[in-house]
């Protein structure tokens, strides 16, 4: 029977994680046991499995040129099908280093300088990069939120479309900040939309796997044929099996001929090689990681259902959104009638470190993003100092509105 761990508390101070070095000079004296709740990934030793066959991998010792076998595609494409029931061929897929390497990468090898690309905000930050460090035009389809749900506009999205010059989409779906798993039917539109504009679609389903019950995550290129055709899915086990400084990612291409631009877009930057131990840990992650997977998903399941429970009881003037997949809750933070900098002073002096709205482009002004995914008791602290906080600003000056 397994046991695995996600109780117990590792700090990573002092090696250069990027979420804990905030905290490698503490702010406060108490902070030895503070957690951040910042960057996204998880503070969960990943399966063991896959620590037994890195292990193996480096008691090898021999770290030369490598590149994937067949078994390693095989297993990307298993774990598409077993996972979301999509039939991957193993020679649609490209081994990327990362998925944000492989945004810019796709804006380069699909559009010119000037073309437009558009992005949903608020969103994930390197989407933005991508088009604007490349001499793209930024193309905004905001979200509409109401009532802290958010849906796409498609209007606007249509509108915007119809500008010739615009070429690709990128789509984030799971969608990081906000935590919608979008329907099969939104899907449906927004590649309705693209097609009949030439748009090809680039969707970021990093988080494809973190999604919580009734919700089910559709991959882009499972719709029909057509979607599949004008389509890029980039996926990676990083979010899963907190891998990403392996630096090894997955992008599909059913559509040979785009395999093929995309292949030579990188063959003219001079990118070759395979992360060794990056492709042996994606290969057993997917081979091997199933029974931890599960085990991860109920602990965050648990996670999710603290947070909203203890949002809604104690702190009803912060909205949260409702966590659909990803394991990063969305709060709206306009209740504290805090400037962003006073917001960010505030929270640092309560040993609260998490990710300001604002970071997702405009539209996420005003909110704040936390990360789910650490032990509960360390979650259960950090909410602590939230409510304690909140309380104290309301009884020094009766800041926030009900």
């Amino acid at each position: 029977m397994r046991n695995d761990d996600f109780d117990t508390l590792y700090p990573r101070r002092q090696i250069g994680a990027a979420k804990w070095q905030p905290l490698d000079r503490p702010v406060s004296p108490d902070s030895a046991g503070v957690f951040p709740f910042s960057v996204a990934d998880m503070d969960f030793k990943t399966a063991p499995e896959i620590s037994e066959a890195l292990h193996e991998a480096a008691d090898f010792a021999i770290y030369g040129y490598s590149s994937p076998l067949p078994a390693y595609y095989d297993a990307v494409c298993a774990w598409q099908q077993r996972r979301h029931g999509f039939a991957c061929q193993s020679d649609w897929i490209v081994q990327v280093p990362n998925i944000v390497y492989a945004l810019y990468q796709l804006v380069n090898a699909f559009s010119n300088p000037g073309d437009g690309v558009i992005v949903q905000t608020p969103v994930y930050p390197p989407f933005f990069h991508a088009v604007e460090r490349q001499q793209r035009r930024l193309v905004l389809n905001p979200l509409v939120e109401q009532d802290l749900r958010y849906t796409i506009d498609l209007d606007d999205l249509a509108a915007k479309a119809a500008d010739p010059g615009v070429r690709l989409m990128i789509l984030c779906s799971p969608h990081n900040p906000v935590g919608r798993v979008w329907a099969r039917d939104e899907l449906e539109a927004v590649v309705r939309i693209c097609r009949q504009h030439d748009i090809l679609l680039i969707s970021d389903e990093i988080h494809a796997d973190l999604v919580f019950k009734p919700h089910r995550h559709t991959v882009l290129a499972g719709l029909s044929q057509d979607a599949a055709d004008h389509c890029v899915i980039c996926t990676a086990p990083s979010k899963t099996f907190n891998l990403a400084s392996l630096a090894t990612a997955n992008l599909i291409f059913p559509n040979a001929e785009l395999r093929r631009r995309y292949q030579a877009a990188e063959s003219r930057a001079g990118i070759h090689g395979a992360n060794y131990f990056g492709t042996v840990a994606c290969q057993a992650a997917y081979e091997k990681g199933e029974a931890w997977y599960q085990a991860l998903l109920a602990y965050l399941a648990g996670n999710k259902a603290m947070f909203t429970e203890t949002m809604r009881r104690e702190l009803p003037q912060l909205g949260i959104t409702d966590l659909e997949g990803t394991y990063l809750g969305w709060m709206d933070m306009r209740a504290l009638n805090l400037s962003e900098a006073d917001r960010l002073a505030w929270l640092q002096a309560a040993d609260l470190y998490l990710t300001a709205g604002s970071f997702f482009g405009s539209p996420g002004t005003g909110f704040e993003r936390i990360n789910l995914a650490l032990p509960r008791r360390a979650l259960e602290a950090g909410l602590e100092r939230l409510v304690r906080a909140v309380r104290q600003l309301d009884d020094r000056g009766g800041k926030t509105n009900p």
